[in-house]
């Protein structure tokens, strides 16, 4: 099966999404207008348990720390502003 939108109905929905992009950014807006973030966890509703969230949270920050065990670290891989000014050895960020 071909899937394929034609560049006037392409225009048009676009067109669309953006005035209802824009109604959701005013209504629920974010620190990035471009960006939200979303989650989404697959998986049966059998398999949601009472802890399944804090398990979740729990695999995330181990993630977070196994990969930027330190503040420098995730500034770095963030790039965020000032970051090439952080200290790089563990005695200074220590410090």
């Amino acid at each position: 099966m071909k899937l394929i939108i034609n560049e006037s109905d392409k225009a048009l929905l676009l067109d669309r999404l953006k005035i209802a992009n824009l109604q959701f950014q005013k209504t629920y807006p974010s620190d990035k207008l471009e960006r939200q973030a979303a989650y989404t966890v697959y998986g049966g509703a059998n398999l949601f348990k009472s802890d399944t969230t804090h398990k979740i949270g729990e695999a995330a920050l181990n993630n977070l720390l196994g990969n930027a065990p330190n503040f420098a670290v995730l500034a770095r891989v963030l790039k965020l502003d000032g970051y090439e000014y952080l200290p790089h050895t563990e005695e200074a960020i220590k410090a």
